[in-house]
């Protein structure tokens, strides 16, 4: 068979990488089956597998494969496509051989209904006897390493089951990554997850196979005129040259989604990892991933007729102790049993230029400290006072990440929807007629913002990211969650259409640098929205006065997150330094949660109601870690003061409220000419509590197209006497 290879020189791109238009929708969805196969079969992966069958098709220059009968012209019989997966080869290849008669066989069904008629779907077990009717003129599998517990069987079976000059085509991957200019650390995250699945598919009996000796076992089982070819696919978008920085694009799409699937039932199963151990872990490979001075590729065995990339003879992926690699083999049955050994085809030897310019990077720079030991306390938690929290960047965030407080952060989530009219924002994205594409949600908590998010827009393509591993089990499959910590280096690999963000106030070190990285990653007339809230309370008539418990204990929290490094700021503010940032359209709306059911007005009332239910089930959560942690407090002098707070947010005489904020704001089309001017520097929220009778604050309209919720929730009408009672004389609080 012949097969061009062009000698291409791939360079270390100098320039800015385009935006890629890969859009591929993903999330893990509630549907297992245990089996001996380890990778996912959900909706997310098949929108992988889908992925790259295109990638194979980019490679390959639109062609099913390298054997004869995918030449354009070849008149094909039957045709045999073993782990057809989502079906798309087998489909494609009825397609444009209407004469063949093509069966597709996997474990799991999960083939489309409707095929072309010369198409069938079987469920079945390839490692089970082989019982056809009829031999086949082609058989092709793609990406089966791993999932094959004897090769030699499986050879023979195939064997066997072709006809006399009948071919068959293998497509396997490489599991480890390469660099020739050495840029690939051999100690990065990325190689020890390599080695990591290499020895969990050994102890499950189907090890990641040495391709290239398969060619010998093709060559003892029977089949002749046998060839090998090997190729390479960028990592991501580190080439200068197009083609292969498109190739890298959809190839960092496809591994970056495979990361999790192709890990997870392997560590879990073989060494006991928990799901959180995984997802932490994989933080590190995604960087590593993103990484364009690492100057890395996947060997990949293909042939390419227009930009092929052979390795060199004394690559290690040629050598016999290599073990792991992406082939494209072929061979053919002979027309008669062969009596002479079978030659031998050494694949064409092409060389790689080693001039890679390493000293700019498009998705990051080298990776964030990697020492994070997998049984480390990032996924034990930190357990303290009946309380658990996060240890990942231990002290980051100091309220408890239990499932206590993520049924009050669901509780909450449901606040926001009755003030903005079951509306998920003010932001044009979340109107119910918008079409959305990619989203970013920072700090999801329980991820309830992001599900509901995916499950209205489902044409979105739902990011959310948190420091503790805390999401649902089940999402819509266009929800992705991912363990990450914002105030690192963001390396998104395409900018996002909407980022959405929910009570960051004292999580946040630098609201500048948080939203700087927010405009940066946003496409041109992309949205932000902030929800955020102010610290202390307030109150229209002055019943809530500066001595009150609840006032003092905000006090208390405000001082302890200025120890920490991370203190409560005021809203209004962020509106400006939106605007300096570079953000038109920029709009903040108030609007008002009471304390307790103090409001004459129904909807007050209930909101209210809820609000104070919301508080009573998270008020230790909020005080426990700051004033034990920052002020030396004892449990027991915490739950003792707050028996005082507790008592002033039930007092229907006090009539208080915490103010609600929306903010949002747009990347315009075209960057500003003029440099906006520096940012005033944030300050945090005052020491002194707010006025007992500030201004009622007022609803602004938004600029942009957004709505405002129908119900003015920034005005609160008088309080109902008729429930109101007087409040006994609260005790003194415990000292400090």
């Amino acid at each position: 068979m012949m097969h061009i290879d062009h000698e291409v020189v791939i360079d270390a791109d100098e320039g800015g990488i385009a935006p890629s238009t890969i859009s591929i929708s993903g999330s893990t969805l509630d549907y297992r089956f245990e089996n001996e196969y380890n990778i996912p079969n959900d909706e997310r992966e098949m929108d992988r597998l889908d992925l790259q069958h295109h990638i194979c098709l980019l490679t390959l220059g639109g062609s099913l494969g390298l054997a004869p009968p995918c030449l354009p012209g070849a008149k094909v019989g039957r045709v045999l496509d073993i782990g057809t997966g989502t079906g798309i080869w087998a489909m494609q290849f009825g397609d444009d051989h209407p004469e063949a008669d093509v069966l597709g066989v996997d474990l799991s069904a999960i083939q489309p209904g409707f095929t072309g008629p010369n198409v069938k779907f079987e469920i079945d077990d390839l490692e089970e006897e082989w019982t056809y009717s009829q031999p086949f003129d082609y058989i092709h599998s793609r990406f089966m390493t791993s999932s094959i517990a004897n090769w030699k069987d499986l050879l023979t079976n195939s064997f066997n089951n072709l006809k006399p000059g009948g071919f068959l085509e293998l497509q396997e991957p490489d599991l480890f990554a390469q660099s020739d200019d050495g840029s690939l650390p051999s100690d990065c995250a990325l190689n020890r997850y390599c080695k990591l699945l290499s020895e969990a598919m050994v102890k499950l009996g189907r090890e990641y196979v040495f391709v290239p000796a398969l060619k010998t076992l093709m060559e003892e089982v029977g089949f002749v005129e046998v060839t090998l070819s090997c190729y390479k696919w960028p990592m991501n978008t580190w080439p200068r040259d197009p083609k292969f920085k498109e190739l890298g694009a959809y190839n960092y799409e496809n591994i970056s989604q495979a990361a999790e699937a192709l890990a997870m039932a392997p560590l879990t199963r073989a060494f006991d990892w928990s799901w959180e151990e995984v997802n932490v872990f994989l933080i590190d490979v995604r960087k590593d991933l993103k990484n364009s001075n690492y100057h890395a590729y996947f060997p990949v065995w293909l042939g390419i007729q227009e930009f092929a990339l052979m390795l060199k003879s004394e690559h290690r992926a040629l050598k016999e102790d290599h073990i792991l690699i992406k082939h494209w083999i072929i061979g053919r049955t002979p027309e008669k049993e062969p009596t002479p050994a079978p030659r031998d085809n050494q694949p064409v030897i092409l060389d790689v230029d080693d001039e890679s310019d390493d000293t700019r990077s498009e998705m990051g720079s080298s990776i964030a400290s990697s020492s994070t030991s997998l049984r480390s306390s990032i996924l034990d938690y930190r357990f303290e006072n009946g309380r658990t929290y996060h240890r990942y960047k231990d002290g980051k965030y100091n309220i408890p990440n239990d499932q206590r407080e993520m049924e009050r952060l669901d509780s909450q989530h449901y606040l926001w929807l009755f003030v903005l009219d079951d509306r998920l924002g003010v932001a044009p994205p979340c109107h119910p007629d918008s079409e959305v594409g990619r989203v970013l949600d920072v700090g999801t908590g329980s991820g309830i913002w992001a599900v509901n998010f995916g499950d209205e827009h489902p044409e979105s393509d739902v990011l959310a990211m948190d420091l503790s591993p805390t999401f649902p089990d089940a999402a819509p499959p266009n929800v992705t969650f991912e363990v990450d910590d914002l105030e690192e280096d963001w390396t998104y690999s395409r900018p996002f259409d909407y980022i959405h963000s929910r009570v960051m106030t004292a999580c946040v070190n630098d609201w500048k640098v948080y939203l700087q990285k927010c405009y940066d990653n946003l496409v041109p007339g992309g949205w932000v929205e902030l929800q955020e809230l102010d610290l202390f309370p307030r109150s229209d008539d002055g019943t809530l006065t500066p001595d009150h418990p609840l006032i003092k204990c905000c006090q208390l929290l405000l001082e302890a997150s200025e120890i920490f490094g991370r203190p409560y700021i005021p809203i209004p503010p962020l509106k400006e330094l939106l605007t300096e940032i570079g953000f038109v359209d920029v709009s903040l709306s108030i609007y008002k949660w009471p304390t307790n059911p103090w409001a004459k007005d129904p909807k007050y009332k209930e909101l209210g109601e809820l609000h104070g239910q919301n508080m009573a089930e998270g008020l230790e959560g909020f005080c426990m870690a700051p004033l034990t942690r920052a002020h030396n407090w004892t449990p027991e002098e915490v739950n003792v003061f707050l028996v005082d707070v507790r008592n002033n947010l039930k007092d229907r005489n006090i009539h208080a409220y915490w103010p609600i904020y929306c903010l949002i704001g747009r990347k315009p089309e075209k960057e500003p000419t003029p440099a906006p001017p520096a940012p005033a520097s944030l300050e945090a929220a005052s020491p002194t509590p707010a006025p007992s009778s500030p201004p009622a604050p007022v609803a602004s309209q938004p600029q942009s197209p957004a709505k405002t919720p129908a119900t003015d929730y920034a005005s609160i009408p008088a309080a109902d006497q008729t429930s109101a009672e007087a409040s006994a004389k609260s005790p003194a609080p415990a000292s400090s």
